[in-house]
């Protein structure tokens, strides 16, 4: 975690947790940050960004092959975007993807009985 005297505090997800009552550091933390902020007028705006993946990790998560994910950006069945030179791909993307796989699976399997 970045130190709360910067603009920005990233806090990893897994130490997530929304009761700041709770005995947590790092609740404390960014509950004296935010009305030190408020108080000195400035505004504090909080940002949940969505999951993003690599081709190895959506791999890894669909159950398939890196192969197979690198195959279906190029073709355009899963939606993806290079950040640099590395591709990444939305958590809600890959959830699309999978659930259009698993509907065509079943829509398969259904014709066979």
């Amino acid at each position: 975690m970045e130190t709360l005297e910067s603009q920005v505090v990233v806090i990893p997800p897994a130490s997530v947790r929304l009761n700041p009552s709770r005995d947590s550091d790092w609740a404390r933390s960014v509950l004296t940050f935010v009305e030190k902020a408020t108080s000195e007028g400035k505004t504090v705006t909080v940002v949940a960004d969505e999951r993003l993946y690599s081709p190895q990790e959506a791999a890894e998560a669909a159950h398939v092959s890196r192969m197979t994910i690198q195959r279906r950006i190029e073709d355009g069945t899963i939606k993806a975007f290079k950040k640099g030179s590395h591709w990444r791909i939305r958590k809600s993307d890959l959830d699309s993807y999978r659930d259009r796989m698993w509907a065509e699976t079943a829509a398969v399997m259904a014709n066979d009985f």
